[in-house]
C-alpha cells in the first residue's frame, strides 16, 4: 500500500522544482545584458519508484515518488567556445599587423605634395632650373633649399618608424603582462571553484571570461578536468599554463619565434615589429641611396658634394645640407642615382599599399567569421528573453498544480481523519 502522506511528498517535490525553475529564470531575466552571463536551466529527474503490492502480496507495479532537483548548470556548448576563442586569437593577431601597416602608411604618407617623393622631385626640379642657369644666385639657394627639405623630411620619417618599433615592444610587453593577469586569475578562479564544491555558476561565468581575455592574446588550449578546473596548455608547443591553482608566467624575449609561437595578439605583434623592421630598412637604403646619388662627403667645404655627413656608416640622422658649398654643380650620378631611389620608393609605396589592403581584407573575414560564431553561440548560451518569459508561465502553471496537489491532499487527509468514523 502507498503511504498516506505520498501525495504531500509529490506536491511538495514538485513545488521545489517549480519554485527553482521560477527562481532560475527570474535569473536569467535579470541578467540579460549581463557581460559573459551564461544562461542557466534547472535540470531534475524522476525520483525512484517503489513498488506497490496489493493486499494478497502480489506486486501489481511500481508508483512514481516525484521528482528530484538534480541540479542547476549553465547552457554551454564546449565545441562553439572553442571555435570562438580561435577565431578571437587570429583576429587579434590580423588586427595587430593591420594596426601597424596603418601607422606605416601614415608614416610613409604617400601620396602626398609634403612627403618624400614630392621632396625628391623638387629636389630633382632644382638641379634642373640650376642646370639651365649655372650662375642664378637664386637657383643655386633653391637647391640647398630643397635639399635641407629633403632632409627634415626623411629624418622626421625615421625618427616615426624607430618609434613606431618602441612602441611594438611596449606593446608586446603590455600584451605578456596581462596575459599573465589572465593567467593568475583563472587559477586563482581554479581554487574557488574546487573550494566551493558545486557548479558555482557565477565563478565559471567569471572564469570562462577571462579565457576568452587570454585567447585573443595567445592561441590555447582548454580542458576542463573531472573536479572542474580548467586546465590550459600553449596550443603550438602543449606547454602547461594553468593546471588547478598553479600557472607558469610568460615572459617577453627578443626571440621572434618564440613569440610567434604565443599565436594571438602576442604573435601579431611580433610579426609587426618585423614589418615596421622591414620597412625602416628599405627605407634606409632608399634615402641613402638618394643622398648618395646627390653628393656626400664627410666635411663640408665650397667645392664639396650637397650633403655632408658620414658616406661609409651612412644615417640619415646624421646627415646635414652643405651650407659652404658655393656653386653647386649636379654630379654626374644624379641622374640615374635619384631616379633609382624614387623608384625603389615607389615601389616601397606600393607594396606596403598591397599588404595593408590584405591585412584589412583579413580582418575583415576574421571579423565577419568570428561575428557568425558568436552568433552561433549566443543562440546556445545567450538569455532569450522570449524564451524565458515562455518557461516562466510554463513554470507557474507547474507550481500551481504543484500546490493544487498539495491543496487537493490536504482536503483528502481532512476527510480521513475528520469525517471517517467516531
Amino acid at each position: 500500500m502507498v503511504s498516506t502522506f505520498h501525495g504531500l511528498e509529490l506536491g511538495k517535490r514538485g513545488l521545489s522544482v517549480g519554485q527553482a525553475s521560477i527562481a532560475t529564470t527570474g535569473q536569467n531575466i535579470a541578467n540579460v545584458n549581463t557581460k559573459g552571463y551564461s544562461r542557466q536551466q534547472v535540470n531534475s529527474s524522476a525520483s525512484k519508484s517503489v513498488d506497490i503490492w496489493t493486499n494478497s502480496g502480489a506486486n501489481s507495479g511500481q508508483l512514481g515518488t516525484g521528482v528530484n532537483l538534480d541540479s542547476i548548470t549553465r547552457v554551454r556548448d564546449q565545441f562553439l567556445d572553442q571555435q570562438y576563442r580561435d577565431q578571437s586569437g587570429n583576429l587579434g593577431q590580423w588586427e595587430a599587423k593591420q594596426a601597424t601597416l596603418d601607422r606605416l602608411e601614415t608614416v610613409i604618407n604617400e601620396p602626398s605634395d609634403t612627403g618624400l617623393n614630392s621632396a625628391m622631385d623638387q629636389l630633382w626640379n632644382a638641379w634642373q632650373d640650376l642646370g639651365n642657369e649655372p650662375n642664378n644666385l637664386s637657383a643655386q639657394a633653391v637647391v640647398k633649399e630643397r635639399a635641407q627639405a629633403f632632409i627634415e623630411v626623411a629624418q622626421t620619417m625615421d625618427t616615426s618608424m624607430v618609434n613606431l618599433k618602441e612602441d611594438l615592444v611596449q606593446q608586446s610587453q603590455g600584451a605578456i603582462s596581462e596575459a599573465n593577469e589572465y593567467l593568475k586569475e583563472i587559477a586563482d578562479l581554479n581554487t574557488s571553484i574546487l573550494r566551493s564544491g558545486s557548479q558555482s555558476n557565477d565563478l565559471r561565468d567569471k572564469r570562462d571570461t577571462a579565457v576568452e581575455g587570454l585567447s585573443k592574446l595567445m592561441s590555447v588550449k582548454i580542458k576542463e578536468e573531472v573536479d572542474g578546473s580548467y586546465s590550459i596548455k600553449l596550443k603550438s608547443t602543449d606547454a602547461e599554463l594553468v593546471t588547478k591553482s598553479q600557472f607558469d608566467k610568460i615572459i617577453y624575449t627578443d626571440d621572434s619565434v618564440q613569440n610567434k609561437a604565443y599565436g594571438g595578439k602576442l604573435a601579431g605583434l611580433s610579426q609587426s615589429l618585423e614589418i615596421a623592421e622591414k620597412y625602416h630598412e628599405e627605407f634606409k637604403a632608399v634615402t641613402e641611396s638618394f643622398v648618395k646619388a646627390n653628393g656626400i662627403s664627410a666635411t663640408g667645404g665650397i667645392d664639396n658634394p650637397l650633403f655632408v655627413g658620414d658616406s661609409a656608416n651612412f644615417n640619415i640622422t646624421n646627415i646635414t645640407v652643405n651650407d659652404t658649398m658655393k656653386n653647386p654643380k649636379a654630379p654626374s650620378t644624379m641622374e640615374s642615382g635619384s631616379e633609382t631611389a624614387k623608384q625603389s620608393f615607389r615601389k616601397l609605396v606600393s607594396k606596403l599599399g598591397a599588404e595593408s589592403q590584405s591585412s584589412t581584407n583579413a580582418v575583415t573575414n576574421h571579423e565577419t567569421t568570428l561575428l557568425a560564431t558568436e552568433n552561433r553561440r549566443q543562440s546556445v548560451t545567450g538569455v532569450s528573453l522570449d524564451e524565458e518569459m515562455a518557461n516562466l508561465i510554463k513554470y507557474q502553471h507547474s507550481f500551481n498544480a504543484a500546490a493544487r496537489l498539495v491543496s487537493m491532499t490536504d482536503q483528502i487527509l481532512d476527510t480521513i481523519i475528520n469525517r471517517m468514523g467516531s
